[in-house]
């Protein structure tokens, strides 16, 4: 079994990441993804809007429709900050030994990731697939890495693909020790940033996000500006 692990604040989600999910899970002949929202993420230098419970219940109503998308709530239940490393590895046990697993990050994310808990062990746990975001070129992704961020990685290889271009056989046979995969995927320009200011501001979000988080957003009013005192 192939299964990815598509993690992140989703602060909200968007298309963006759901057409990136929908690339990778084709591409590499996946059984199914689970987009794992972060609870409380270490890493994140913005404070999170919106709460874990919000933001899990805006991925389910994503992904609700598309029966090889699932969440898992995983990183809500556990205490502390949510760390990757210990996702993949609760993952890895619940699998079994006969399930390889796919760690799917954006390029922005991965440049930060020699900064994350047991980092280089990561690696080595599931395959990494790093995919494009407007903005960021991946065969330039190799040389942004400082040297002292590679170490921290464990020297990691790269392998540039183009999403048409995987053959998942022999991802699955050629020997990957801390592989990077680097994949070209439709990129769409969308950021969680940007909707949250877009909904402050009391502007449309329609084609940003589905229509139903859209509609949870709107009935939880979340990101809205705070109504005046009269």
């Amino acid at each position: 079994m192939r299964i990815g692990i598509m993690g992140g604040t989703f602060d909200p989600i968007h298309l963006g990441h759901l057409r990136a999910a929908e690339e990778i899970y084709w591409a590499f002949g996946l059984d199914r993804i689970i987009f794992v929202p972060a609870a409380r993420p270490p890493h994140k230098e913005e404070v999170v809007a919106a709460s874990a419970m919000h933001r899990y219940e805006m991925v389910s109503l994503a992904t609700v429709f598309t029966p090889y998308f699932t969440v898992s709530p995983i990183e809500l239940q556990r205490k502390g900050k949510s760390y990757s490393v210990e996702t993949v590895r609760e993952f890895q046990r619940l699998s079994g030994p006969d399930t390889n697993l796919y760690f799917v990050v954006g390029v922005d994310a991965f440049l930060e990731m020699s900064e994350w808990r047991e980092a280089k062990e990561l690696l080595t746990l599931a395959r990494v697939i790093v995919t494009a975001r407007p903005g960021w070129r991946l065969d330039e992704v190799e040389h942004l890495l400082a040297p002292e961020q590679r170490r921290l990685l464990g020297h990691p290889t790269f392998k540039y693909l183009k999403v048409s271009e995987v053959d998942p056989e022999r991802v699955e046979e050629a020997p990957a020790p801390r592989q990077v995969l680097l994949v070209e995927v439709v990129s769409l320009d969308i950021a969680s940033r940007e909707i949250r200011q877009l909904v402050e501001e009391g502007r449309s979000i329609r084609h940003l996000v589905p229509d139903t988080v859209a509609a949870y957003m709107a009935k939880n009013r979340l990101y809205q500006r705070p109504a005046r005192a009269r």
